[in-house]
């Protein structure tokens, strides 16, 4: 097998989403052009109707004794796209539907655009637009199991001029990016991974770890955006939904070795920043004015499985 064009890295802790994500996209891909790394984290492993739908369709699969957090999970992937030459590698959610073959072309193209672009997110229809620092949109299509030709048309156009939206967001987003963004299906330059560095394992069991990136990637000068280029679906927070209605238990989840983190504070004290707290750009204006890069504990924290 030649070179995988991308690496896909997915960590899952239910099969709900999986076949789905995998059905569009295959798909709407190349044959031969990627590679799908699975890290199942449902309690015994996923369900057996699911199984015999994806086994056929991932390349590596893994099932860790315990639920290693949505860093570490990517990390265990990520190491195998470097390892097979994979020139771009994407952690993605599993709940993301493809909806269109040009999906893939949207996403280099964007990367073309500037050389400091690290890290690159399509869009959602129906959070469309979001990064930093901007409001939630809303949809811009609703969701349809297929969508047409007209409809991606519609979406990398960007003519959005009919849809009630705060009055600050761009109603013509044809090939703009924007500049901070959600990790729903980040696609990573390789060189990333040497000039930013993994994902901070500190990080669990999940929330906050692309913010942390974000600033470590602003901090040294590259960009990291969502693009109007590319679209997906996403469904939007359907684990964390899950978790908090209490309908999907944590199997492994024991706060007493692994509790809940996301403490910012200690990666980025503010004491040694002027008193400034933690900001995604991954600097700060200091007395005279002048732009620093925040200072951060100098290890990124890679823990053993």
């Amino acid at each position: 097998m030649s070179v995988p064009k991308v690496t896909y890295v997915c960590p899952i802790i239910h099969d709900k989403y999986i076949s789905r994500l995998l059905y569009t996209l295959y798909k709407y891909s190349e044959p031969d052009s990627f590679r799908f790394v699975l890290i199942d984290q449902c309690e015994n492993r996923v369900g057996r109707d699911v199984w015999n739908f994806i086994k056929d369709k991932v390349h590596l699969y893994m099932h860790p004794k315990r639920n290693l957090g949505y860093a570490k999970a990517s990390n265990e992937g990520i190491i195998h796209g470097l390892h097979w030459g994979s020139p771009y590698i994407c952690v993605t959610n599993d709940d993301i539907e493809i909806i269109d073959k040009r999906w893939l072309d949207g996403i280099v193209e964007t990367f073309e655009m500037d050389e400091r672009m690290m890290v690159v997110v399509p869009m959602s229809p129906r959070v469309a637009g979001w990064g930093y620092g901007l409001d939630y949109n809303p949809e811009v299509l609703p969701y349809k199991s297929e969508y047409t030709e007209a409809d991606y048309n519609y979406l990398v156009e960007g003519d959005f001029s009919k849809v009630d939206q705060p009055d600050h967001m761009p109603k013509q987003m044809k090939g703009s990016v924007v500049d901070g963004a959600a990790f729903i299906m980040p696609y990573f330059k390789r060189e990333a991974f040497d000039e930013v560095g993994l994902m901070d394992e500190h990080f669990f069991p999940g929330s906050g770890e692309d913010y942390d990136y974000l600033a470590r990637a602003y901090s040294k000068g590259y960009r990291v955006v969502s693009t109007s280029k590319s679209w997906v679906w996403h469904h939007w927070s359907k684990s964390k939904d899950l978790f908090a209605s209490g309908d999907l238990e944590r199997p492994y989840y024991k706060p007493e070795t692994h509790g809940y983190w996301n403490n910012m504070g200690d990666l980025y004290d503010p004491k040694k920043n002027e008193g400034h707290d933690f900001d995604i750009w991954g600097s700060y204006t200091n007395k005279k004015g002048k732009k620093v890069p925040l200072k951060r504990v100098k290890e990124v924290f890679v823990d053993q499985i």
